[in-house]
């Protein structure tokens, strides 16, 4: 019996799985059927040179990157991770070999906004570029409370910088009344990364207490939001899969927070799902 050949949908699919699988080698191989047999698949490419990164074989992922880029000159995320290599490399300094491999990717549901439970922002208070630049996007990270600060740092412990202060008092005091939160990175943002912080677990006692109330209440973040999809940060793929529906929860803005808000900007009426992708499928990078 003659096996029909995969589509070229099938086949990015597969690579899509095998990178959230951990799987580089398959997904190189993957990615290299479809360039085969379609020689300016740029989102082809951009995989194929994440998948590189990831073997630490950053010449063949400049190569895939500079493929995909001259395939679609607007292509932000081959450009964006060109730039990410030649920190990598430290203008030849640093070895392929010293480049930290990524493991599977996280569940896709990590990469998606919910109103309240979710803020998207840069570091602040950085260290190193060059230490920043070897964080994969969909690295976890670590919440560490130091005094009144909320530094970020990898699981090996290295300090990576800090949430800025006004949101982190809040998910400080938060967290000391029993609320859980985890946090991700995004994309190299500069000179800092651009990382997601995700309540996972929000306590009885401040059951009525938003996290993140100007994600709610500031026009400013609605266009920031908006802003954040058209420059294209996210590298990650979401597959569609059924999402379980949550209980609307009755949201509490403290005086403080909602003076804030309006000192930015009016409070808008907000119709939209609780879940949003950060970006559309044909902009991701896997």
């Amino acid at each position: 019996m003659v096996q029909r050949q995969m589509t070229r949908r099938q086949l990015g699919e597969e690579a899509r799985k095998a990178a959230f699988d951990g799987n580089w080698e398959e997904a190189v191989a993957l990615n290299q059927q479809i360039i085969e047999r379609f020689e300016k698949d740029a989102e082809a490419y951009n995989r194929l040179g994440r998948a590189y990164i990831a073997l630490g074989n950053l010449d063949e992922a400049k190569e895939a990157y500079t493929k995909a880029l001259r395939a679609d000159p607007a292509n932000l995320i081959a450009r964006r991770n060109l730039q990410r290599l030649e920190v990598l490399w430290g203008h030849g300094s640093k070895q392929a070999a010293e480049t930290t491999r990524p493991g599977p990717m996280p569940r896709p549901s990590v990469f998606l906004e919910e109103v309240g439970r979710t803020w998207v922002d840069e570091l602040v208070n950085p260290d190193d570029l060059q230490l920043l630049a070897d964080i994969s996007p969909g690295e976890q990270l670590q919440l560490s409370p130091e005094d009144d600060r909320l530094v970020v740092r990898r699981a090996s412990g290295e300090r990576l910088g800090e949430v800025e202060p006004k949101t982190a008092r809040r998910v400080l005091d938060l967290m000391q009344s029993g609320n859980r939160y985890e946090i991700y990175a995004l994309a190299l943002a500069g000179q800092t990364i651009r990382t997601i912080l995700r309540e996972t677990f929000r306590d009885p006692s401040v059951a009525t207490t938003v996290s993140f109330p100007r994600q709610i209440t500031s026009r400013a973040y609605l266009r920031d939001r908006d802003l954040l999809r058209q420059r294209d940060e996210s590298e990650f793929f979401l597959f569609d899969e059924d999402e379980e529906d949550e209980e609307a929860a009755q949201v509490t803005i403290e005086p403080d927070e909602e003076e804030a808000a309006e000192g930015e900007s009016e409070t808008d009426s907000f119709e939209a799902d609780e879940s949003e992708d950060i970006d559309e499928e044909e902009d991701t990078g896997i």
